[in-house]
């Protein structure tokens, strides 16, 4: 049973999701939201940060404002943004709600994402240009929900190339491992969490956890990312100090102690 604060950030979540893709027409690009939302997309009011950082690495450009602004909303809330507003967070979320066998994935894929932040993000665009096929942008599972498969609808083409095609499979493995594995996208892959990641160290933002814990592990059973919070409370420490922690506080509202 969801708590109030679960379906708080169910309710942010599908604000988010409505409020980011609402354009109409006019936009605001040159500001970046630090999550995964494709500005490419015709209803989305707000820049992607990594789009901006793979043309500006293309161009051989240093990103002070899109950089500055997802370093200080880091250094703010942590990865906060990951947990409630970003749009491809919550359809995992959805997404891993569906019945079947689930797995935890090894820990050690989560360093493959500090791989696809440096190469396909910054490396690989500065070498070979923003054009280049071996972008995170030409492989974006989001770009691809958002803008490929709506301009293929509206085309009415019956052929695509085998970018496009490569582009779907990704966008379909990433789906099929969200009902699988609890937002494996964003601990595996996601390049804009490996950048706001070590900002939950030094965040401003606290997850708060009940006094007189007992240790009894539910904060971890609850974890969508599989991590283990209540390491950190038995340590004093809050429970978001950790770079996979998408500060959803799922382990506040599960824990036990709080009734009392």
């Amino acid at each position: 049973m969801f708590s109030i604060r679960q379906y708080s950030r169910r309710v942010v979540q599908v604000a988010s999701l409505l409020l980011l893709n609402s354009s109409w027409g006019p936009e605001l690009k040159w500001f970046c939201a630090p999550v995964l939302n494709c500005h490419s997309c015709a209803l989305a009011w707000f820049a992607c940060p990594i789009g901006v950082f793979v043309h500006f690495a293309g161009y051989r450009i240093f990103p002070f404002l899109a950089l500055g602004t997802v370093l200080l909303l880091g250094v703010a809330f942590g990865r906060l943004l990951c947990g409630w507003v970003c749009p491809f967070g919550f359809l995992q979320d959805l997404l891993h709600k569906l019945p079947g066998r689930k797995f935890a994935l090894p820990a050690w894929t989560g360093y493959i994402r500090y791989g696809v932040l440096f190469l396909m993000v910054l490396l690989l665009p500065f070498l070979l240009g923003e054009e280049t096929a071996y972008s995170f942008c030409r492989i974006c599972p989001a770009s691809a929900l958002q803008v490929t498969i709506p301009h293929f609808i509206g085309a009415g083409r019956f052929t695509i190339s085998t970018a496009t095609v490569v582009k779907l499979a990704i966008l379909m493995a990433v789906l099929v491992f969200a009902v699988l594995s609890s937002r494996s996208f964003c601990k595996v892959l996601c390049p804009l969490g490996a950048l706001l990641a070590p900002l939950n160290l030094v965040s401003f933002w606290t997850v708060r956890f009940a006094p007189g814990c007992s240790l009894c592990k539910q904060c971890d059973r609850e974890c969508p990312v599989d991590g283990t919070p209540s390491e950190r409370i038995g340590k004093g420490q809050a429970p978001n100090r950790a770079l996979d922690c998408i500060v959803c506080h799922d382990c506040a509202s599960a824990c036990p102690q709080k009734e009392k």
